[in-house]
């Protein structure tokens, strides 16, 4: 015997971090010719590879904690809340270390660094939200068979149906 119920499409994930890298990915990608013309313009070639250098660092940084993020399970909003501001704490922090280690340094154009560093991370940030917002989340989640069935089986006995 076959089953004839159609069948019940999965559930969205609650945090969809592959449509949130790719939309950061995609501004990074912005970001990183405009940056790198406007501070080679201005600053000459060092400048230019400098703010080539920070967006590529602010890219790996974002990209590796969304990265930490997903191997959270998501089931827990205050476990993912709370792994979601240490993550980017400790991604603000090491960034300032970054900038502040290599702005000193002779082959780097520090202001072009730091400048296109923050750029990106207020890109990435805003490509992440905005890919949130869009994304499509569930509205409920889909109960078991068997308590459909005892759910079903409990309202037509009431006298009311779904």
């Amino acid at each position: 015997m076959t089953d004839s119920r159609p069948e019940v499409a999965p559930d969205p994930p609650a945090v969809p971090f592959a449509t949130m890298l790719r939309s950061g990915i995609a501004a990074n990608a912005v970001c990183f010719p405009v940056l790198t013309i406007i501070f080679w313009i201005t600053s000459g070639p060092k400048g230019g590879g400098s703010a080539a250098i920070g967006v590529l660092v602010a890219l790996i940084f974002f990209a590796g904690g969304l990265g930490i993020l997903q191997r959270v399970p998501d089931d827990n909003t205050m476990l993912l809340l709370a792994s979601a501001l240490a993550v980017y704490l400790g991604q603000v922090i090491f960034l300032g270390i970054i900038i502040l280690a290599l702005s000193g340094q002779d082959w780097v154009d520090g202001w072009a660094f730091g400048l296109s560093v923050l750029v990106t991370a207020l890109a990435w940030q805003v490509a992440q939200v905005t890919a949130y917002v869009r994304a499509p989340k569930p509205v409920y989640s889909q109960l078991p068979d068997e308590q459909q069935s005892d759910d079903r089986a409990t309202d037509i006995a009431e006298g009311s149906a779904r």
